[in-house]
């Protein structure tokens, strides 16, 4: 059914006027129902939404937590890579030890021994079983000894048949993670 057109100025019957209310009356009915459709979809859309933004947001979060773990991990495996690679001299920490034929020297961690020999001896450095050169003495009047440093690492054990005017163990700096 449609509106009923009622002509200015005619007298419409009741019957005419009843039957254009109930039109008006159905129409705003099927308006009314549309939009409460339409706000139930878009209700539902919210919700779905806010459901999805949920489920990522936890897995923001759950990916956060493993990258921040990660980095964690990868800053402890840099810093105990560059404490095992780093050969910087830590020289508040050098401290005079004893190499001698009859004794292993275990080094403590990685560094240096610094070694000065007697003067007139001549021998090798064993280092882990392995035989190194130390001082040759070519002639009776080579009688030269300077400092020579060796790089060490942690549990090396080295042994002499070259005596020392002095020898001192020279560590490497620990490297930190502050500020890292």
């Amino acid at each position: 059914m449609a509106l009923i057109n009622i002509e200015y100025g005619s007298l419409a019957s009741s019957d005419t006027m009843n039957k254009n209310f109930m039109y008006l009356d159905d129409k705003i009915a099927d308006t009314s129902d549309s939009i409460m459709t339409s706000i139930s979809s878009i209700l539902s859309n919210i919700a779905t939404i806010n459901s999805r933004l949920n489920e990522i947001t936890n897995n923001v979060s759950d990916s956060f937590e493993s990258l921040s773990s990660t980095i964690n991990d990868y800053k402890t495996k840099t810093k105990l890579l560059v404490n095992v690679a780093s050969m910087v001299p830590d020289w508040k920490n050098c401290i005079s030890v004893s190499i001698t034929t009859d004794t292993k020297y275990v080094v403590p961690s990685n560094g240096y021994l610094l070694l000065l020999p007697n003067a007139s001896v001549k021998g090798n450095l064993l280092i882990n079983n392995v035989a190194v050169v130390f001082k040759n003495r070519a002639n009776s009047y080579d009688n030269s000894a300077q400092l020579v440093a060796f790089p060490v690492a942690e549990n090396d054990e080295v042994i002499s048949d070259v005596t020392f005017e002095n020898v001192y163990f020279l560590p490497n700096k620990e490297v930190s993670l502050a500020g890292f």
